[in-house]
């Protein structure tokens, strides 16, 4: 029976209609994903931010701040909304742009390449979305994931490597252009251990050895694990990473938002649903 419901939604694809019915017999996660860089849709981003949080889901939003080579100017404004989506979500898991790009080469295509940033962008949703939906021995559920959030507010981040065979470091399989550069520093650490057939026990011991090596530094909140229902010596890793460092210093010119403020939008949009309702009886 399901009692999680996940959802994804980036900023233009927004609809109001699609927030309002909730099932409170279950729990939510939202994943809202944001490109930082143009002032003329903070306002938006604030909006369709305040209106999820009245339904009081799990929040993610996923942030991608704009090329360096696109100014300044616009990437001084993505800094203010990354701290802004900070606010307004249960945790933030963010990407630089340029980082992506280290993913493919110069002459690659301008459309190939948005595909492969929003590819990462949509494997980190699957990982999460899987580790809660995907039962095991040993589960990493809902409450959970809500439990590790809350214990540091710090940025969150999540990556799963998935091979056949364990003859390279660990340190190679989970390095990436895109991980932020503190990933190995986190304050805590949750782990799911997906494993094969034939995967045997010192695999086993030497997989979780190397993490703990790897992750000194981390808490380690939950280790998760389940079976690969599958003949081969696969292994899938999900590490989900808490409580690592903003990625840019907060603005000096930064202000918070004015819970009167919040409360003034709220209003606003009781009223513009009071007006619609009184319009409907009108006909």
């Amino acid at each position: 029976m399901e009692s999680v419901k996940v959802l994804h939604l980036d900023y233009d694809d927004v609809e109001k209609d699609k927030l309002i019915s909730i099932n409170p017999e279950l729990d939510y996660l939202y994943f809202y994903r944001f490109i930082g860089g143009n002032s003329s849709e903070t306002e938006g981003l604030i909006e369709q931010l305040s209106v999820l949080r009245e339904q009081k889901p799990l929040i993610i939003g996923l942030f991608r701040f704009p090329f360096r080579f696109e100014g300044k100017k616009r990437f001084n404004t993505a800094v203010h909304q990354y701290y802004r989506m900070k606010e307004l979500c249960n945790a933030v898991i963010y990407f630089y742009s340029d980082d992506l790009m280290k993913l493919i080469d110069d002459e690659t295509s301008i459309l190939k390449a948005h595909h492969t940033f929003n590819n990462v962008e949509e494997q980190t949703i699957q990982s999460l979305k899987l580790l809660l939906e995907h039962t095991g021995e040993v589960n990493i559920d809902y409450h959970d994931l809500v439990t590790f959030i809350q214990n540091d507010q710090g940025p969150l981040f999540v990556h799963t490597v998935e091979e056949d065979t364990f003859d390279i470091p660990l340190k190679y399989l989970v390095s990436n252009p895109y991980l932020p550069n503190d990933f190995l520093d986190g304050k805590q650490l949750m782990i799911n251990l997906g494993y094969s057939q034939h995967v045997n026990m010192e695999t086993f011991k030497q997989i979780n050895l190397r993490l703990h090596d790897l992750f000194a530094k981390a808490d380690l909140f939950k280790v998760g694990s389940y079976f690969i229902d599958e003949p081969g010596e696969t292994f899938k890793i999900t590490l989900i990473v808490n409580g690592i460092s903003d990625p840019e210093e907060q603005p000096l010119d930064y202000k918070k938002m004015n819970k009167y403020k919040g409360m003034y939008h709220k209003s606003q949009r009781f009223v513009e649903k009071v007006k619609r309702r009184i319009d409907i009886i009108k006909d």
